[in-house]
């Protein structure tokens, strides 16, 4: 009995967390900070976040305060200014940086893997749920 007890308990414990998780999500959703910004500007603020910082191991040049950042910063300012494309921009800064510069993997060869990897986590945690889950509830069907 107590362990049935303790087993309703943390269901609504996790309900509970799930339900908050979830509402913090659906406000996000809703939530558009680029409402009032030009075109010019949304496009800075994404290549912001697109571009690693060259001296800090994980921080993009938005996250990062150090001159390099800085100067990258203006240099994507200006050359949005220029007329120049985001991948005119990303192409430049490759060639001079190198492809660590970009924040996130490149989407074929090796980088592919690295994207497919989450997926494959999540799909295996969602199977080894469902199956605690199913044994959880043939134990209260056998009480």
């Amino acid at each position: 009995m107590k362990k049935q007890l303790k087993l309703i308990h943390f269901y609504k414990s996790y309900y509970l967390i799930l339900g908050i998780v979830l509402s913090f999500v659906m406000i996000n959703c809703f939530y558009n900070e680029y409402d009032e910004l030009s075109e010019n500007e949304i496009r800075y603020l994404d290549l912001e976040t697109k571009i690693k910082c060259p001296i800090c191991p994980a921080e993009t040049i938005a996250e990062s305060n150090t001159k390099i950042s800085k100067d990258l910063k203006d240099f994507v300012k200006s050359r949005i200014n220029e007329g120049w494309t985001d991948e005119q921009i990303i192409s430049f800064l490759v060639n001079k940086y190198g492809i660590e510069i970009l924040a996130s993997p490149d989407k074929k060869g090796i980088g592919l893997f690295l994207w497919i990897i989450p997926i494959f986590i999540l799909v295996i945690a969602f199977i080894i749920f469902l199956f605690l889950y199913s044994n959880v509830r043939q134990k209260r069907s056998l009480n």
